[in-house]
């Protein structure tokens, strides 16, 4: 009897991209491993830092008192008076109001029991001052300043190294401690 003729075997069909991608897929993940992932917040926030930084170096800002709100970070002042010549509107600047945008390990420039007078002719804080009798929220907004570490330095016109902050550079940052 004869024995059939054994043909040799096929040669292998070289693996397709994809195979060999998930070939090395599998490969990866079937040894124990240990990594490290960035936190996203950390990132958000030192993203949002370097923003501030630029804007405080490359393009320091003052923005003008407004009526209405916009994209700059900005506060809304307080008034007395009746704007007759005896009793004029005077304007004010509420510390309490400027602690919602502390973050931690900054600060602000006043506390939150302390109010500043504010001229909107000059865009301009002035002297600290007691709370004010019979003060009322206005329809007017005067710009943050911040430095290049998040800290509030001031409002309206400030000095060099700080800046009105547009709402895209404050974004990562909850409004809360």
């Amino acid at each position: 009897m004869q024995s059939p003729v054994e043909s040799p075997p096929a040669p292998p069909t070289p693996p397709t991209p994809q195979a060999a991608r998930r070939k090395l897929v599998r490969g990866i993940f079937a040894a124990p491993a240990i990594m490290t992932v960035c936190s996203g917040s950390a990132f958000a926030a030192s993203s949002s830092l370097r923003c501030l930084s630029n804007q405080v170096v490359n393009n320091p800002t003052t923005m003008p008192v407004t009526t209405a709100l916009d994209s700059w970070l900005r506060v809304q002042l307080w008034s007395t008076g009746d704007g007759s010549k005896k009793s004029p509107y005077l304007y004010y600047v509420s510390g309490a109001d400027l602690q919602t945008w502390k973050r931690p390990s900054t600060s602000v420039y006043l506390g939150s029991s302390q109010w500043q007078l504010f001229n909107i002719n000059t865009n301009s804080s002035g002297v600290q001052v007691g709370a004010p009798s019979g003060a009322v929220r206005c329809s007017q907004y005067a710009a943050i300043r911040f430095d290049a570490n998040g800290n509030v330095v001031g409002v309206g016109t400030g000095a060099a190294g700080s800046t009105a902050l547009p709402g895209t550079c404050w974004t990562s940052f909850a409004t809360t401690l």
